[in-house]
């Protein structure tokens, strides 16, 4: 019987030794957030954890190693996030929240998503996004899904920076597909579950933008916020990067 001890554990990848200023926030609110949950460092096997542990100042923090050159640079983390390895180490968890450290988590509803049951949740993409080929197919899906007379979006889930997966869902996609992840070369991991998540569906089950942005926002954060009555959303990715006046009343007075 599954309790909830292994419904979700936060999985937060890191790199270099000192986290800077916003690292430190972000970890600080994650904590603070969602101390209650199972945290996990992700770190090259060189790495001392040492401040990481320090800041979380909490008993459920643990280390989980990897290769280093999974950590030299984003190709490495692409093909990292893309291995059946990494699911597996985590497989005893329903699902794994990825919080890389430039998210911010406003408050705890953790469980009510993994309530919804997605196998992939984070912050919608723009449409435009897509990769020039991968656009082109999704298109050609949807103009199929018209001619069958099948009610179903094309799905721009999500970011990765900050997303909620379900960690069986993704160790057999990763797993299954492993041919097609040797050809998607130096694009970003997130895509890969869009863009097979989209055409394996309902196989593998991603929301419609409309409910992905309640989860995360990272691009538009002011129209966003406006979609959603301007509550705040479970979090947000590339805090610092997109609009940082939209978000700055939120993340330096935390309530």
């Amino acid at each position: 019987m599954e309790t909830l001890e292994y419904m979700v554990s936060i999985i937060i990848p890191v790199y270099k030794r000192v986290p800077d200023a916003d690292e430190v926030l972000s970890l600080r609110q994650c904590q603070k957030i969602l101390n209650h949950y199972k945290i996990y460092f992700v770190a090259p096997k060189s790495l001392d954890c040492t401040e990481y542990i320090n800041i979380s100042n909490s008993d459920l923090a643990q280390v989980i190693r990897f290769d280093d050159f999974y950590f030299q640079d984003i190709t490495g983390y692409n093909n990292l996030m893309l291995s059946p390895i990494f699911y597996k180490t985590f497989i005893k968890y329903r699902y794994i929240l990825i919080h890389q450290l430039d998210a911010f988590v406003f408050k705890d509803d953790l469980l009510y998503w993994c309530k919804q049951k997605y196998d992939f949740i984070g912050a919608p993409n723009l449409p435009h996004q897509n990769r020039p080929g991968e656009l082109q197919f999704l298109k050609n899906y949807r103009h199929l899904f018209s001619a069958l007379r099948i009610t179903r979006k094309i799905s721009n889930v999500g970011n990765g920076g900050l997303s909620l997966r379900k960690t069986r869902s993704c160790y057999l996609l990763v797993r299954f597909l492993k041919h097609r992840v040797k050809k998607w070369g130096i694009n970003n991991e997130d895509g890969f579950f869009k863009y097979w998540g989209n055409i394996l569906h309902p196989l593998f089950n991603l929301p419609d933008d409309d409910i992905a942005i309640r989860f995360a926002v990272e691009l538009e954060p002011e129209k966003s916020l406006k979609k959603l009555n301007n509550q705040l959303p479970f979090g947000c990715h590339a805090f610092r990067k997109y609009e940082w006046s939209v978000w700055k009343p939120f993340i330096e007075n935390p309530y």
